[in-house]
Parts: C-alpha cells; sequence; structure tokens
C-alpha cells in the first residue's frame, strides 16, 4: 500500500483555509453594507459548509458559540473537505496510470 503524503495533503488544506476566510469575510462586509451580492456569497458558503453542516445548517460559520469553537467547527470541516479531496485527486492519478498502462 502507497503511503499518503503530508505536504500535498497540506497544501490543499491551506488554500481552501484562505478561500473559506476571503469568502465569510468578504460576505460580513457584503451583509454590513447590505449589498445584493450576498445572493453569490450565500451559496458558496453553503457549499463551503459541506460537510459538517449534515450535523446542523448553522455549522461551521454561523453557530452561537464562542469564536474557539467555531475555529474549531471551521478547522474539522475543512479537514474533512481537504481529505476528500486529497482522495479524489489520488483517485484519478491512479486511474490515469492504470489507463496508460492499459494504451
Amino acid at each position: 500500500m502507497k503511503k499518503l503524503k503530508l505536504r500535498p495533503f497540506l497544501i490543499i488544506f491551506f488554500a481552501l483555509m484562505v478561500i473559506q476566510f476571503l469568502i465569510v469575510f468578504l460576505d460580513v462586509q457584503l451583509t454590513k453594507s447590505k449589498s445584493d451580492l450576498t445572493a453569490v456569497t450565500n451559496p458558496i458558503i453553503a457549499i463551503f459548509s459541506l460537510p459538517i453542516s449534515g450535523i446542523h445548517r448553522s455549522l461551521p460559520f454561523y453557530v452561537n458559540e464562542s469564536l474557539y469553537v467555531r475555529a474549531v467547527y471551521w478547522l474539522v470541516n475543512l479537514f474533512i473537505q481537504s481529505a476528500v479531496i486529497y482522495l479524489l485527486i489520488l483517485g484519478i492519478k491512479r486511474v490515469r496510470r492504470k489507463i496508460k498502462k492499459l494504451a
């Protein structure tokens, strides 16, 4: 069995973290200014809230808990998302290698 590498996983994790932070920050600013652009950011946030929003729809960003608890929910959500994306990338690479061997 091939070992999983940590570096690509961490790159995905931190890239998702930055992207999600920026979009949530933008959404908060747009909401404060009562902009109609929240119609764009809200669905994006709903997508980023998957899979942990399956537990409760307010998770991970808008839960009524302390900042520490919200950060923990967000990090757990990021970990799950990063793992899924990383495993999908590994699966795609594996399929490509098998296709090359057959050709």
